[in-house]
């Protein structure tokens, strides 16, 4: 509505008072003086953030540049260096913000590889999905929305009806099936063809929202449970941090999927062209949650 209404710097301005509200409640919240003051690890927060920094750049210039382009590998090097001086500053650090013994247990890996891959297979095809909807099928910015909305409320739904049920599931069934039940929802979505109406859409928007779902609501109980008492929290942020780098890695992946079967801003693209680089984008995304499941399903089987 704000798209529509106003414009689209709307959306940055419709966050302020949000955000306003969020700083305002965290004041309210009581400070817990129970353990001290504990240093932060602030080496750790840095290297980290600039790994992540330098990882997103080069997806997002591997779309625009080329993967073969020098500032491309400039930044998934510059990545992968400081990765690499994460790991020192952790294993050095007297109280590292993620003790590198939680990736010696393979349900934790797991998860965090489920995390990020359900998060990218249900929500990171979206943008390029919005770009059909209006210069595809013809549909207005709110419009556009409210097909999209189909998703979320399947998401959650299934979250608040199964969710007392789902913490008595097995992790593999839970987490594991409702990746792998993201893949399926991405599958169906290859029923867009060119020419077809946005209906289609639908199946494809029910069962990715629904395999989230599914996924969601245990997904930090599963992370605590993977580390020992002492560094549950961390687990449960570590789990959290993967899926949202799983969301913006996937949206630069895909959006440069996309952008290389429909050219420029795709505005004006024939139908066939939209068509092939929306299947291309389906097909990833269902490719790296069917992984992921997978991978949570062997992984997570005895938890």
């Amino acid at each position: 509505m704000l798209t529509q209404l106003l414009s689209w710097q709307g959306i940055f301005y419709g966050a302020l008072p949000v955000c306003a509200v969020a700083l305002w409640l965290a004041t309210k919240v009581p400070a817990d003086h129970a353990r001290g003051a504990a240093r932060i690890d602030w080496p750790g927060i840095a290297t980290f953030s600039l790994a992540a920094t330098g990882v997103t750049f080069g997806f997002i210039r591997g779309g625009e540049a080329g993967w073969g382009a020098g500032s491309t590998l400039l930044g998934f090097g510059f990545g992968a260096v400081m990765l690499l001086a994460f790991a020192v500053v952790e294993r050095a650090a007297d109280r590292p913000m993620v003790p590198l013994g939680l990736f010696r247990t393979p349900a934790f890996n797991g998860l965090l590889l489920a995390s990020g891959a359900y998060y990218l297979g249900a929500f990171a095809f979206l943008p390029v999905l919005s770009l059909w909807l209006q210069n595809g099928a013809g549909l207005g910015s709110f419009a556009t929305s409210l097909v999209i909305t189909v998703q979320p409320a399947a998401f959650f739904a299934t979250s608040a009806l199964a969710g007392g049920t789902l913490h008595r599931m097995p992790a593999r069934w839970s987490v594991g099936g409702g990746t792998l039940l993201v893949a399926a929802g991405d599958l169906l979505l290859l029923l867009l063809e060119p020419g077809a109406c946005w209906p289609v859409l639908l199946p494809g928007l029910l069962v990715t929202g629904v395999g989230a779902g599914l996924v969601s609501p245990v997904l930090p109980a599963l992370a605590m449970a993977s580390a020992e008492p002492a560094h549950s929290g961390v687990a449960t942020a570590a789990a959290n941090s993967a899926r949202q780098l799983g969301l913006a890695w996937g949206i630069a992946l895909l959006g440069t999927v996309f952008h290389r079967c429909v050219p420029g801003t795709g505005v004006g693209a024939p139908a066939g062209a939209y068509a092939a680089g929306l299947d291309a984008v389906f097909l990833v995304a269902g490719a790296v949650a069917a992984f992921g499941g997978a991978v949570a399903w062997l992984v997570c089987g005895r938890e």
